[in-house]
């Protein structure tokens, strides 16, 4: 009994944030810059078309969408055959490897932000949603390596030796046999890679400015020198947030059963 307690307590300092979030952004401009919190306030969906008609949040809403999308495809792309010679590969190497990806995802993205603002302006790349797909990619290859890496460890061998009796190379039994098997992980993986960009703020604060800036790089427009746009801004987070639910509603079961394959393993 404690421990629902707790366990409430705990669900609601979470929730806290979310939930006032979610109430400013439906305040009117004037209930919003209130010094206390107001809880009973007649809802106006003002912050949200404002938003878009004052803010052009259209541009950074399309940006994060894209850069997201992509660097998570780009990711499996590379990183599933990646993890697959990992998974049955019968080299000794094959432990340092993902150690050495892991340290390639620990890596400091300051350090990497700043060399890549010089590249990339040199050869005409700043400020584009290019340069964000090349910085994410060693991050999320690696995170999705060595994920995707413990799920097909899961799979048996035996049925990677079935299908090369009945004729099939690596890369069909790849596609055609083990995707279909690791799909739960898969998913989960691309969720993982997804989110990665989504909320990543350091990158195109550096690396863009007007024409490929994110949703979390608009947010900070209505932090004013002498101001705060509280329901706008509230608003924003409730958009950047949407995608995230939807992802968690939608692929909610198998991320479980990703996670769930890889905490056995």
């Amino acid at each position: 009994m404690v421990g629902y307690a707790v366990l409430v307590l705990l669900l609601g300092f979470f929730l806290l944030p979310i939930v006032y979030a979610v109430l400013t952004a439906f305040q009117p401009r004037i209930v919003s810059n209130e010094p206390t919190p107001q809880w009973i306030f007649t809802p106006t969906l003002e912050s949200f078309r404002s938003l878009f008609a004052e803010y052009s949040f259209t541009g950074p809403l399309l940006n994060s969408l894209q850069s997201s999308l992509g660097s998570a495809v780009l990711a499996l792309v590379i990183a599933t055959p990646a993890a697959y010679a990992l998974s049955r590969s019968r080299s000794s190497a094959a432990g340092p490897m993902g150690f050495w990806l892991l340290c390639a995802r620990a890596l400091p993205a300051i350090g990497l932000s700043i060399p890549a603002y010089a590249i990339f302006n040199r050869i005409g790349l700043d400020d584009t949603l290019v340069a964000l797909l090349i910085v994410y990619l060693p991050y999320n290859v690696a995170l999705a390596t060595v994920l995707l890496k413990v799920f097909l460890d899961g799979i048996p061998r035996e049925i990677d030796e079935a299908a090369a009796i009945d004729g099939a190379g690596p890369m069909r039994t790849l596609w055609s046999v083990i995707l279909p098997i690791a799909r739960p992980g898969t998913a989960s993986v691309a969720i993982m890679t997804f989110l990665f960009s989504w909320n990543n703020f350091l990158f195109p604060l550096v690396l863009t400015g007007s024409r490929a800036g994110t949703v979390p790089l608009a947010l900070q427009q209505f932090l004013g020198s002498y101001s705060l746009q509280w329901n706008q801004m509230m608003a924003g987070v409730v958009l950047l947030s949407l995608p995230l639910i939807l992802l968690a509603v939608v692929f909610g079961k198998y991320m479980i059963g990703g996670l769930s394959v890889g905490s056995i393993k």
